[in-house]
């Protein structure tokens, strides 16, 4: 596991429904009997998942179509 000082800060936008997404989850974390997971480790989760699929990115023109790709993607992850 990486130390805190490996890593780099990120700016990233999204609208207000995503950011609420992701607190909410992170909260839900918490009342299912966790700890509260906070946005950026649910976010760092998410982009290890995609490391770990078989995206095909060709052709790719917009975030639609990386959308669409990363869920047939994961729908054959196993």
């Amino acid at each position: 596991m990486e130390k805190k000082q490996d890593y780099f800060r990120v700016p990233i936008t999204m609208p207000s429904s995503m950011v609420s997404f992701l607190e909410n989850l992170g909260i839900e974390c918490k009342k299912a009997g966790g700890h509260k997971i906070a946005n950026t480790e649910i976010v760092r989760s998410l982009i290890k998942l995609l490391m770990d699929l078989d995206l095909d990115l060709s052709a790719i023109k917009t975030e639609e179509e990386l959308e669409m790709r990363i869920k047939d993607a994961a729908r054959k992850y196993k």
